[in-house]
């Protein structure tokens, strides 16, 4: 995976890690239990783009590995195949 693909992926990351931090806003106060899922997932999100950031991509594969499928699922699938296969995890 090239650095600038990566880039893009990250970008669309970010996208989705802001969207999750909207949604938790919007809840909080109204659905307490819905607006901490979804801080939870931008947490999750947040920690997976931090580790490809860093270029330990094995160690974002290890993480994401463990999230939800919801949650796994936001991950650009590109992205999330190269972190996979560095984890040495099939996706």
């Amino acid at each position: 995976m090239t650095s600038k693909a990566i880039q893009r992926d990250l970008e669309r990351l970010d996208d989705e890690i802001a969207r999750s931090r909207r949604m938790a806003a919007f809840h909080d106060g109204d659905d307490d239990y819905l607006a901490e899922a979804y801080e939870r997932d931008a947490d999750d999100l947040q920690a997976v783009r931090d580790a490809v950031a860093q270029g330990d991509l094995a160690e974002a594969g290890r993480i994401a590995y463990h999230l939800d499928t919801y949650v796994r699922d936001e991950i650009p699938k590109r992205l999330f195949n190269a972190i996979m296969k560095a984890n040495g995890t099939n996706s």
